[in-house]
């Protein structure tokens, strides 16, 4: 019971590390989720993380778009450097009739980098993402103090966490929400929705109970008149999981729930 108390108190100072953004003083609180396993010993990482300008990153190849977060640190592989891009609205010209509304597109491009012997850099994974076909408001990019450098399972090898938002609505519709965790080129994924404020009832009460799993609803309760509400704040599975040093889901989880209810109206 202790170790489970010493691990859970040690995530909320990870998930306060990670977070740099003032507004998350007015989240709501939720409850976190318990660890899939308890551990000792202290989880975060420690070490220094620098947020770098465009001005002040390495020789790289040039991605598409802004620079929208750089970092960078070093771990048991050395030198660690994460870039993420994002490119402009742009009209969709493929296949659309003349009738229809204009459609546009963006695309969100992340690296990861390890310095080599001799100063080059290696890609040590890649991301690539995309809102296409969008003929109404449209958002597509990280959500402010998602990016979460950790050392959850104690190896030296830091993980890497981003997420981010997918949004093409007209209306109030939940944006679609992605957690994309790695450690070394190994990937970790979280996929599903947000919950968003349409009405007087509170954000809080929206959240459900458990966010997962949306693949374990039948279609048949999805497809009813008011199925399209559970999907609001769940995933889709914790498959990519299933091999993951035990600490990884519980954090993913945690950090699920802090960012469902950060759905705010944005327009590229």
């Amino acid at each position: 019971m202790q170790r489970k108390i010493r691990f859970s108190t040690v995530l909320l100072g990870v998930l306060a590390a990670c977070q740099s953004d003032p507004k998350t003083a007015r989240l709501p609180a939720h409850p976190l989720p318990a660890a899939p396993a308890a551990v000792s010993g202290p989880v975060a990482w420690t070490g220094a993380v620098d947020s770098l300008t465009a001005a002040q990153l390495p020789p790289l190849k040039k991605l598409p778009g802004k620079l929208l977060e750089a970092r960078r640190w070093t771990d048991a592989l050395g030198e660690n450097l994460l870039v993420v891009y994002r490119t402009p609205s742009a009209l969709d010209k493929s296949n659309r009739p003349a009738d229809e509304l204009p459609q546009y597109f963006t695309q969100l491009f992340a690296r990861q980098y390890t310095r080599q012997p001799g100063g080059t850099w290696q890609e040590l994974w890649r991301l690539q993402d995309a809102v296409r076909k969008c003929p109404f408001d449209m958002w597509l990019g990280p959500l402010p103090g998602s990016i979460c450098i950790t050392d959850l399972d104690q190896d030296g090898t830091t993980e890497t966490t981003l997420i981010y938002k997918l949004t093409c609505r007209s209306d109030v519709s939940p944006s679609n929400l992605k957690l994309i965790m790695h450690e070394g080129a190994a990937k970790y994924a979280l996929r599903g929705q947000m919950v968003v404020q349409y009405d007087s009832v509170p954000l809080a009460q929206r959240v459900p109970a458990n966010v997962c799993c949306i693949d374990t609803i039948s279609k048949a309760t999805l497809d009813a008149p008011e199925g399209y509400e559970l999907l609001a704040g769940r995933y889709r599975n914790e498959n990519d999981f299933r091999q993951a040093p035990r600490p990884f889901l519980g954090f993913a989880r945690a950090q699920w729930r802090r960012y469902i209810v950060r759905d705010e109206f944005e327009q590229l």
